[in-house]
């Protein structure tokens, strides 16, 4: 603030309470551990049906996913893929209602610009611009996952039969 003069007003509040959340979530307590621990497996799980379900739908050529080839380093709720020749953009205005999903990197750039997340990661420009980010929770069913799969599907292949 005040041209790179003085630090801006801190969100004390927000502050403390993102701290007691860091308290509680690493706890030691012996259930809390075996709980978190749980969901983030089963979490694993639905992301990897999810991705699974793609790439059969779609085939592995059109399919790719975004990060770490090993699947053990990506966060364990959160699927970023990669549709070959698909535009993102257009893909959310067709599903946005059915699938909660968003459209390329967390900190993507505005202005039609490919994300420099993505750039970074290398992801060739023909997956790249059909990034979709795709997240499960402790309540995402298996039988959500499926659903969503199969809406993605649907459209995408109809946008790869119009091109």
């Amino acid at each position: 603030q005040e041209k790179g003069k003085r630090a801006g007003t801190e969100n004390v509040p927000y502050i403390a309470a993102f701290g007691t959340a860091a308290d509680i979530l690493t706890a030691k307590t012996k259930y809390r551990q075996i709980r978190w621990k749980k969901n983030a497996q089963r979490m694993e799980s639905l992301r990897t049906k999810l991705l699974q379900n793609l790439v059969e739908g779609l085939g592995d050529d059109v399919v790719k996913p975004n990060g770490p080839p090993e699947a053990c380093k990506r966060l364990p709720n959160t699927l970023s893929v990669g549709l070959r020749n698909v535009q993102s953009g257009e893909l959310l205005q067709e599903i946005q209602m059915l699938v909660a999903c968003s459209a390329g990197s967390a900190c993507h750039s505005s202005g039609g610009k490919l994300s420099p997340v993505l750039e970074a990661m290398k992801v060739p420009m023909e997956f790249a611009r059909g990034t979709l980010r795709l997240s499960v929770g402790p309540d995402t069913t298996q039988d959500d996952v499926d659903m969503a799969a199969k809406i993605i599907i649907k459209e995408v292949k109809r946008q790869l039969d119009a091109l």
